[in-house]
């Protein structure tokens, strides 16, 4: 079990539509923050997309994560044929061993049959190579849905990416969702979140929050996905974190929440050993 960090940590560290740091990092980049941070472990998502990517750029990704001892795994979303292939041959390049797909893209709503349909034609290939998918429970997807999905496909390199936020948006609490995903797990992210009541009462607010810090029930979560995994299962962290109202405030405390959930996380797998 390594423990590690998803580029959605450095969601303003690598900019996003509404939020465009000075000097975005590139994948590079992001390697060696992780490395200086203590990370085992990276996980690209679509967020830092390697998709235009040279094969000398994925080699130098993977040279300097070799350099680190970082383990580096594939991310993307919109799981068509095009799309996963063109993530297996970014994986081997990387020499990952699993990429992370969240099944429906911007602009790409695919149906349940046209992602199974995708997943099954670039199987062979897949095989081929060694290389898992790991469909994530990405806010558009019931985890009753997804575990149909895994069920039909019934492949052994074929599984969940757990995360144990995103689908409070399809009203299941995070335990409800780890305990129906758990047994078709291949990687884990691991986030935490808050509820704050509206400060005049109506309704209340989802909020992230650094790992260990609010209502996420960790032990619980590392006790169900060890009743399948056991330690065969690598742990990503991910963040919600709000942008503050300037460049320098948002990316300090980004860093802080990232070196306080990856402490929190270590103890955590460290208390699970």
């Amino acid at each position: 079990m390594l423990i590690g960090l998803g580029s959605f940590m450095f969601r303003y560290s690598v900019g996003t539509k509404t939020f465009q740091p000075e000097q975005p990092l590139d994948a590079v980049g992001l390697v060696e923050k992780a490395a200086d941070l203590g990370a085992d472990l990276v996980q690209f998502a679509e967020n830092l997309p390697l998709d235009d990517y040279t094969q000398a750029d994925l080699l130098r990704v993977k040279e300097i994560a070799s350099k680190n001892n970082i383990v580096l795994e594939a991310g993307t979303a919109g799981a068509t044929k095009e799309i996963l292939l063109r993530h297996l041959e970014i994986a081997q390049s990387l020499d990952a061993k699993l990429v992370r797909v969240a099944p429906h893209a911007p602009n790409l709503n695919l149906t349940y049959y046209e992602i199974r349909d995708a997943i099954v034609l670039v199987l062979p290939e897949y095989e081929r190579a060694g290389v898992s998918i790991a469909i994530e429970n990405h806010f558009t997807m019931k985890s009753e849905d997804l575990v149909a999905l895994l069920k039909e496909i019934d492949h052994p390199l074929v599984g969940t990416c757990v995360d144990t936020g995103n689908s409070i948006a399809q009203q299941e609490w995070p335990l409800e969702t780890v305990k129906m995903l758990a047994p078709f797990a291949k990687s884990l992210h691991l986030k935490d979140y808050d509820m704050h009541m509206h400060p005049e009462g109506i309704g209340v607010n989802v909020r992230g929050c650094p790992l260990g810090e609010g209502m996420q029930d960790i032990q619980e979560v590392m006790d169900v996905i060890q009743q399948y995994c056991g330690m065969n299962i690598n742990v990503v962290l991910e963040q919600w974190m709000p942008k503050l109202e300037n460049e320098v405030d948002t990316l300090k405390q980004e860093e802080e929440w990232i070196r306080t959930s990856l402490a929190n996380g270590k103890k955590f797998i460290v208390a699970n050993v």
